[in-house]
């Protein structure tokens, strides 16, 4: 795997650190490391000679190229990329939203887009676990409903187990109760169904009944 290129050696010949936020002399333009900065410390040869005019306990202070920013240093912050002047707090490429931050190279791309699929990866995982575990919740709850019926519910007692078929009947309005729990044999017509369950709601019932004439 490639290295990558990050940061700058101090130019002081024995020094020669890496600085991945080096700074640039204003005087002689040479890449020095945080504590040789300045221009005594790394022995600059260009150095600007202030006016003799200039009073003693005036201070050259270097104003903040961001935009928006009124901060100054007594020192020069220049980035060794775009070569411009700017506080502490905007020296970094990003801070300062630098003209020259390199684009993400490929394989940054690349490894941006894998880590994406794998957290996609675990959302839609988290996803189904959450769908598995709420069919079986509703499946752990329709048969507690299955057995809650069978408790109450009324019917032929004589009737082996293995023929009854359970059912919770809605009752015409005008009822005494909205539905009742009832069981039937599997083998019946509908017919003898809605017979025996008008007799167990003790509704009137005329289905049985023939209203035809006999003709004589």
């Amino acid at each position: 795997m490639a290295e990558l290129a990050i940061g700058q050696h101090c130019g002081v010949e024995h020094c020669g650190q890496l600085d991945f936020l080096p700074f640039v002399c204003d005087g002689c333009s040479g890449v020095f490391c945080l504590h040789h900065r300045s221009r005594d410390s790394h022995g600059c040869s260009e150095v600007n000679i202030r006016s003799e005019s200039m009073k003693s306990d005036e201070h050259l202070s270097y104003p903040c190229t961001y935009k928006g920013c009124n901060g100054k240093e007594l020192l020069p912050v220049l980035c060794p990329y775009c070569k411009k002047q700017f506080c502490l707090r905007h020296r970094h490429q990003s801070d300062h939203e630098c003209e020259k931050l390199d684009t993400p190279k490929p394989r940054m791309a690349a490894t941006q887009k894998l880590v994406k699929d794998i957290i996609d990866s675990k959302k839609e995982e988290a996803v189904r676990s959450k769908r598995r575990k709420g069919a079986k919740n509703s499946e752990t709850a329709a048969k507690v409903a299955l057995m809650k019926l069978k408790m109450h519910a009324c019917g032929d007692k004589s009737l082996p187990q293995t023929e009854r078929i359970y059912f919770q009947v809605f009752l015409p309005k005008g009822s005494k109760e909205k539905s009742k729990p009832m069981f039937f044999c599997s083998k019946w017509s509908i017919g003898k169904v809605v017979d025996f369950a008008a007799c167990l709601a003790d509704l009137k019932n005329d289905n049985n009944k023939s209203t035809a004439k006999v003709n004589q």
